[in-house]
């Protein structure tokens, strides 16, 4: 399992504190980046570097990424949750309207996604097991093949078994958050249900990866704790996971919390300037790893982000089951979105700023 680090948190931000400005400079010079280096790219110190740092990044995405951003679509399965997480809108505690789709409406869902020319689809939902089960999965998941070229999943942790019976069922890619890596924070945040068991939730993502999934998303709920601190956490989970599974890819997302249903107050704030700095620094010192950005964020945002670091983007979400098929804005949404272009228009955004969306990038007979 995934060791926690050594170093105290106050020996970080004392670090952190004291990083000078030729520090930043020389991380930013570096070939092979370091932890180090990450944390002084992402001190308060090389504010003042975030065209530099966006320059390298630059540099480090054309390189491995090109001019292309790989579209994909969330297809929300249930919004039923067996789990009281203080911060998602899926709350077990919450009295509001919920829904499961059949494996039939899931796949009519699909279909209208497939219309928009989307190839890739993540299927997600709340924890909800004896639904969503195993057997649905591979189901769904079996005739889904026959219309997307990739499928991903985020859905509740399964043990090695499980997850190979969905990785031979055609399941390529698995994104699995920790949410936040302060073990005490993540205790109060997670009242009730199997997510309450950090180390339990650190461990699935190896079960993942020895099923064989080709990605590995990982990712912090960014305004729960500390996002200094979580980001160096998830970094050297990441190059945990490399060196043990080295066949599959790593993939990070930055989702920043947005308003949902209950009364959750953000505990720590992140600005957007905050935000672009640790995404750039991300990408300096992973090159090859995918990251992701979501519809959570406002299209100004994401359209600065793709032409610097991120190599791929959710496109025309919805957050409710059915949600294709008929908007219902009464529904329990997961979380909010400030980005609900459709297709078309993000492609002609895309375009626009010299960008290519692939729509598909992954085939099983390549």
């Amino acid at each position: 399992m995934f060791p926690e680090i050594k170093i105290s948190e106050s020996e970080i931000i004392r670090f952190i504190e004291n990083v000078r400005k030729q520090d930043v400079e020389a991380a930013l010079s570096a070939r092979r980046p370091t932890p180090e280096d990450f944390l002084r790219l992402i001190s308060p110190a090389a504010f003042e570097f975030l065209p530099q740092m966006r320059a390298r990044a630059k540099i480090n995405k054309n390189m491995h990424y090109g001019k292309t951003v790989k579209l994909y679509t969330p297809l929300y399965l249930s919004n039923y949750c067996i789990n009281q997480c203080a911060y998602c809108g899926f709350n077990s505690s919450l009295n509001q309207k919920r829904r499961r789709l059949s494996v039939d409406e899931a796949v009519m869902e699909a279909e209208v996604i497939s219309s928009y020319g989307i190839d890739s689809i993540l299927l997600v939902s709340g924890e909800d097991p004896l639904y969503i089960s195993v057997d649905y999965l591979e189901e769904l998941v079996g005739r889904l093949k026959n219309i997307f070229s990739y499928v991903a999943i985020e859905i509740y942790p399964m043990d090695t078994s499980d997850y190979k019976r969905l990785f031979d069922a055609g399941v390529d890619g698995l994104t699995l958050y920790q949410e936040t890596y302060d073990r005490k924070t993540y205790q109060n945040l997670h009242l009730a249900g199997p997510k309450a068991d950090y180390d339990k939730r650190l461990e699935f993502m190896s079960m993942g990866a020895k099923a064989g999934f080709r990605v590995l998303g990982l990712g912090v709920l960014l305004g729960l704790y500390n996002w200094r601190i979580d980001s160096l956490s998830m970094i050297m989970h990441a190059k945990w996971l490399k060196k043990r599974f080295w066949k599959s890819k790593i993939q990070f997302s930055f989702p920043r919390i947005t308003p949902s249903a209950g009364d959750f107050s953000i505990p720590e704030f992140i600005s957007d300037k905050e935000f672009e700095q640790l995404i750039l620094a991300v990408r300096i010192i992973e090159p090859e790893s995918e990251i992701s950005i979501s519809t959570r964020e406002p299209e100004i945002f994401r359209e600065k982000i793709v032409l610097t670091a991120a190599s791929s983007m959710s496109a025309a979400s919805s957050v409710v089951p059915g949600g294709y098929m008929e908007r219902d804005e009464n529904s329990l949404k997961q979380f909010s979105l400030n980005d609900d272009r459709s297709v078309v228009l993000l492609d002609i955004a895309l375009k626009n700023i010299g960008l290519d969306p692939v729509y598909k990038d992954w085939d099983c007979c390549i």
